[in-house]
């Protein structure tokens, strides 16, 4: 466990890099999707302009996360990059793709802030992914973000194995979007998401973050893979689950049951899933009013979410033990 003078250092896992390309920035967004009801709102909820959205908002966006770091209670976050769906010959399919925070731009924001932490976006199936996965342990990845339903590719496809071997030879774990719908993306490929996909990087020693706890979305069709989960969690000490986008609408009813549960508490990891909103009085049952106006009149999104997971009782190992989860942190925590 990496601690700093006084205490173990507290990191936010899953805190999401966007981007449509401002100064430079390599990043991509597709018309279909800020046309979404997700990527509408949000823009609302964080009042970005259209001025903005055309001069600085990829910059902006850093910026904020930084700010919003340095002025919560945690000490790192984890930036995602996002990469986009490739056809048979490893090329982009721009049509099919919704988001492109490319790895340099990770990389490039991780270095000009010292409070964030890189988590680029490899799609295995890119005819480069391995030069890309070469240098993003070179450049210390301290682990690699999928979305395979909507980036297309399955984990456990011989297609994917080269990238799995060689990241098992790295060391960089995968945080992974599975066994679960999607809400903010359109779902490309739902026959990928299921948590079985995920043994092959598991035998290989690989260690894997699963978001948001596999919980199912509410008013989803798709059978639960939570009892798969506790089984996984059971045989594979390297697999570990984050707490991120529970607190919203579409998984809300699961928070206070994860917070109770001793055995998947103690595989847990503090995510934020920001900008995704979260929300303290889905939880009248649990916290007092008192603590539901705390945390909602908390203006900081990512201490907001730090004082929620307190709230709801999770314990501070939460907090801190991606310490001990994530890879080269050597080469960003002083």
């Amino acid at each position: 466990m990496i601690e700093s003078s006084d205490r173990p250092l507290r990191f936010d896992v899953h805190v999401h890099l966007a981007g449509v390309g401002t100064q430079g920035s390599g990043c991509w967004t597709s018309p279909a999707f800020t046309r979404r009801p997700s990527f509408v709102c949000l823009r609302l909820l964080l009042g970005i302009s259209d001025r903005q959205l055309e001069t600085t908002i990829d910059q902006d966006w850093v910026a904020m996360i930084s700010s919003l770091t340095a002025e919560s209670n945690l000490d790192y976050a984890v930036v995602l990059g996002f990469d986009g769906v490739y056809d048979a010959a490893g090329q982009l399919d721009q049509s099919r793709s919704q988001l492109i925070v490319p790895s340099a731009w990770v990389f490039e924001s991780c270095e000009r802030y010292g409070n964030l932490l890189p988590a680029p976006s490899i799609n295995p199936y890119r005819h480069d992914a391995l030069d890309l996965l070469e240098e993003a342990g070179a450049r210390g990845a301290v682990l690699i973000k999928w979305l395979p339903i909507v980036q297309a590719f399955d984990p456990s496809s011989a297609r994917s194995r080269p990238f799995l071997r060689r990241a098992a030879e790295l060391g960089i774990p995968l945080l992974i979007h599975a066994g679960t719908g999607e809400v903010t993306f359109k779902t490309i490929d739902p026959t990928v998401g299921s948590l079985r996909g995920l043994i092959p990087a598991l035998e290989m020693g690989i260690t894997i973050v699963v978001a948001h706890t596999a919980a199912p979305v509410h008013y989803s069709r798709d059978p639960s893979e939570l009892p798969l989960l506790r089984e996984l969690l059971h045989r594979y000490p390297n697999l570990w689950v984050d707490n991120s986008g529970l607190a919203n609408p579409s998984r809300f009813l699961h928070l206070s049951r994860f917070a109770d549960d001793g055995f998947i508490g103690s595989r847990t990891l503090h995510g934020s899933d920001f900008p995704i909103i979260s929300n303290a009085f889905y939880y009248p049952h649990r916290l007092t009013l008192r603590q539901m106006r705390q945390v909602e009149g908390e203006k900081n999104r990512l201490e907001r979410e730090v004082l929620l997971k307190r709230a709801m009782r999770f314990g501070e190992e939460t907090f801190t033990r991606a310490g001990g989860v994530l890879s080269n942190l050597d080469r960003w925590v002083s």
